[in-house]
């Protein structure tokens, strides 16, 4: 990344952090997330996945076993699993389908389990999803619509336009809370497509993201929203402000200040 753009973008997440901190950030008008993620995107330089995966995983499994606590330790390695797969897979060699990743995120998570044969495979009775009053389809209807994925291509991104990354992204978070909400697997569909999406946002640099125990509440509302009214305003600007922390935790603040091994043996 150009130094001159790195230094913008540094500056503007000086104030990102001022606002975080002073609880003045997740506003619907706010211009930030977009502003942040546009310059990243531009800089046309790959970030160091492998550092942001490391860092990532660290960070995800210590959060998502506080927000899912029926998570066992095999569960725990099948997601490792997983984002090793994504650390390593590479758009330019390698084919990306939406069903058939999908089915090999699911048999990973699902591979250190004493019965790994689960994994991968479509639920044939009905299910609910934590409770919610949201109409999940029968198995059938959701078998069809999982597999309608098959073949279907991402919309494709214009470097010189900058709103195309947030068609992109836009695209992306509707697509896997579809998948969400018909609930294609038995177990472990949250995490699928949550690992889905961060894969996608890989295709064209974008970080992964994690939602942290805190933000589990407004996740949960905005998801809710956008599966009961189909309106993704709120999700949509869930996962910019997601993105952004992204940037900055697992890349940005890397360069900016040194690494406390304290902390990350706390962690």
């Amino acid at each position: 990344m150009e130094n001159s753009l790195r230094d913008l973008i540094v500056l503007i997440f000086e104030g990102y952090l001022k606002r975080k901190s002073e609880h003045r950030l997740y506003q619907k008008d706010s211009t930030i997330p977009e502003q942040i993620i546009s310059m990243y995107y531009q800089s046309n330089e790959e970030p160091q996945f492998n550092i942001i995966y490391n860092n990532f995983k660290r960070n995800y499994l210590y959060n998502e076993s506080r927000i899912d606590e029926t998570l066992s330790d095999e569960e725990r390695k099948g997601l490792a699993k997983v984002y090793d797969y994504i650390k390593d897979y590479d758009f330019n060699k390698q084919k990306f389908d939406i069903f058939i990743e999908a089915i090999k995120i699911h048999m990973m998570l699902y591979s250190e389990c004493p019965h790994p044969e689960f994994g991968g495979n479509l639920r044939d009775g009905s299910v609910i999803l934590n409770n919610e009053k949201v109409e999940i389809p029968p198995a059938a209807e959701a078998k069809r619509f999982f597999q309608s994925f098959i073949g279907k291509k991402l919309p494709e991104v214009d470097f010189s336009n900058s709103v195309s990354i947030f068609d992109y992204i836009n695209t992306c978070i509707y697509i896997t809370t579809e998948l969400i909400k018909v609930q294609p697997f038995n177990d472990g569909n949250k995490r699928t497509f949550r690992a889905l999406l961060n894969l996608m946002f890989k295709q064209y640099n974008l970080p992964p993201v994690y939602v942290k125990t805190k933000e589990r509440a407004e996740y949960k509302d905005a998801l809710m929203k956008a599966m009961k009214k189909r309106d993704y305003t709120s999700l949509n600007q869930f996962y910019y402000y997601k993105i952004c922390d992204s940037i900055y935790d697992l890349d940005i603040s890397s360069e900016l200040k040194p690494e406390n091994p304290k902390h990350l043996i706390k962690k």
